[in-house]
């Protein structure tokens, strides 16, 4: 008689760096377990990509392009024993009513990361992996893993790319907030070190970002090769995987870079690594690159929305010299 595999499904709806950082913790939950175990993720439409570079962590990934109640039926039809919750919002606690089985949820430390952007908090906030693995840790015995799994395994690098013609480095050229976009003076500045080193730069970046990377492909048509808004996130992982270097500021692609083990210099603005999301087990030649003259631990605001040096990003201006 063949035992039923305890089924766990956890969540995280979003965005990519926080999706590739439940990477360490659900090899961590996996390993923990006793017996055969299914792990399904639940997250948006638009991320199932993300989810997919995963890769066996997982074994079923559900998605919701608007509600949660989308996928009640099919969630209830799986008879789950365990809810890991790592995202700790709305939609996730209306997940965890419906299906009604054990849970264990992320504490997401706002308290913590606000005291800090006041000021009130010297203390860094525990990275979000350890966060991660703590929702769980105590129930299952589980113990954070030393290095990352492989993600990403099969990707292809762009069809359109010579990975022949030469090393490259890579340089993320986007950023969420304008308190962790890097000015195109610094980017310049980047592209130059490269062409120096005798390596292509080459531009990667959302579809939002393809006014910068054809700024910086105007400016230097022989040093770059622009990729902005060309690639899948798969891709994207196999330029990282193969590149000598790494450049990003505090993004999604800054820690898909430390998943890759490329080295990336994580160029900060008005986000800090003391908020506890700074690059997980970056390999060696990785570098954080703080403004120069401001507190290397307090953060201007959580999300680099604002800058409390009198604008909205003057900590990334700091970097130009």
């Amino acid at each position: 008689m063949s035992l039923r595999p305890t089924r766990i499904l956890v969540i995280r709806f979003s965005s990519i760096g926080d999706i590739i950082l439940t990477a360490p913790a659900i090899e961590s939950l996996r390993a923990a377990m006793h017996g055969p175990c299914e792990i399904h993720f639940l997250t948006k439409s638009s991320m199932q990509a993300v989810a997919k570079g995963l890769g066996n962590l997982i074994d079923c990934i559900h998605t919701i392009d608007q509600t949660t109640s989308e996928v009640t039926e099919s969630l209830k039809s799986a008879q789950f024993d365990y809810i890991v919750d790592l995202h700790s919002n709305v939609r996730s606690r209306a997940v965890k009513r419906s299906l009604g089985c054990v849970s264990f949820t992320l504490k997401k430390a706002n308290f913590a990361k606000w005291l800090m952007v006041l000021g009130m908090r010297k203390q860094p906030v525990a990275h979000i992996v350890e966060r991660y693995i703590d929702s769980f840790r105590g129930a299952f015995g589980a113990k954070t893993p030393r290095a990352w799994p492989l993600l990403f395994e099969s990707s292809p690098l762009p069809a359109q790319f010579d990975a022949t013609a030469g090393p490259w480095d890579v340089l993320v050229v986007g950023a969420a907030h304008a308190g962790k976009q890097m000015p195109q003076e610094l980017m310049h500045s980047i592209i130059l070190r490269a062409q120096a080193s005798g390596r292509r730069m080459v531009l990667i970046g959302g579809k939002a970002d393809v006014p910068i990377g054809s700024a910086l492909s105007e400016w230097s048509k022989n040093a770059v090769i622009n990729l902005v808004g060309m690639t899948s996130i798969a891709e994207s992982a196999a330029l990282l995987r193969d590149a000598k270097h790494a450049h990003a500021g505090d993004t999604g692609m800054m820690h898909l870079s430390a998943a890759m083990q490329t080295p990336v210099a994580s160029i900060w603005g008005c986000t800090r690594p003391s908020l506890g999301m700074s690059p997980w087990l970056p390999p060696e030649g990785s570098e954080l690159i703080l403004p120069a003259g401001k507190n290397p631990v307090r953060p201007c605001s959580k999300l680099g929305n604002r800058c409390r040096f009198n604008g909205t990003s003057v900590c990334m201006q700091q970097h130009v010299h």
